[in-house]
């Protein structure tokens, strides 16, 4: 038995396992920022054109939050401070993440979740995007803004009041 070599051959393939583990750790850091880069920066645009077009709404909050591919636009208000109207889109990375080249990782992809099923609907456009979380959260908001108007306790409680349609900008 020659103890030099089999110690020898043992450190080296501990050594290589040690290696394999740490290269993985570095494919798990550049994929997160390769997707922390294409998803982030888009979520923050879209999330800057609803609060632009919604912000005046009381009570009214846009979010972003990043998962593990993709990051996601919350768009969310109540109507009576008891309940909220939400709409939610995300921009995702699109594709194989377990490749090599993050590089590649350049343009995401847009869609819009239903809440109720959890399904989600592509978007072509960042754009795209912004519109339609803007029309779902509208419809919602205006459909439950109409049905607290119609009862005289809710109508009370309504967050929204007439000083709220000045147009200030």
């Amino acid at each position: 038995m020659d103890i030099s070599k089999l110690k020898q051959g043992l450190r080296e393939d501990l050594a290589d396992i040690l290696e394999r583990s740490r290269f993985v750790e570095r494919q798990k850091t550049a994929r997160s920022e390769a997707v922390r880069r294409v998803t982030h920066a888009e979520a923050i645009a879209i999330a800057a054109n609803l609060h632009e077009l919604l912000g005046w709404i009381p009570e009214l909050s846009v979010e972003t939050a990043t998962q593990t591919t993709a990051t996601a636009v919350n768009v969310m208000a109540t109507v009576t401070g008891d309940e909220t109207v939400s709409v939610t889109g995300l921009v995702a990375v699109p594709g194989d993440l377990l490749t090599a080249n993050f590089e590649e990782l350049q343009h995401p992809s847009y869609l819009l979740l239903d809440e109720f099923s959890g399904d989600s609907r592509p978007i072509e456009s960042r754009e795209a995007l912004s519109l339609a979380l803007f029309d779902g959260f509208t419809k919602n908001y205006r459909e439950r803004y109409e049905f607290v108007l119609t009862d005289p306790v809710l109508r009370e409680k309504a967050l929204l009041k007439a000083g709220h349609f000045d147009d200030d900008g």
